[in-house]
């Protein structure tokens, strides 16, 4: 089992329609996809920020390099870091 998680940073202003744009286009993409296990989001809220995290589990890494992620967050977020990939022990 490979796990995949993102990162990303914004205001707390505009953390609501951030969620609405994961559940409406993102987590539903993620959870049709071929080999995905499942899909998580992270919240921790502190002062005005919230960091987001997306943690989803796949069933090999060719699955997961087969997906084409819809997830595109520029217009949303201070900062982001590219999504890190583990094996799952």
């Amino acid at each position: 089992m490979i796990a995949r998680i993102w990162r990303g940073i914004l205001r707390v202003n505009i953390s609501e329609d951030y969620l609405r744009h994961l559940g409406e286009s993102v987590i539903p993409a993620y959870r049709a996809a071929e080999g995905n296990q499942s899909i998580h989001i992270l919240l921790d809220a502190q002062g005005g920020f919230v960091t987001i995290l997306l943690l989803s589990f796949w069933e090999s890494r060719a699955a997961l390099e087969a997906f084409r992620d819809p997830h595109k967050p520029e217009e949303f977020l201070l900062a982001s870091e590219a999504a890190t990939v583990y094996e799952v022990m």
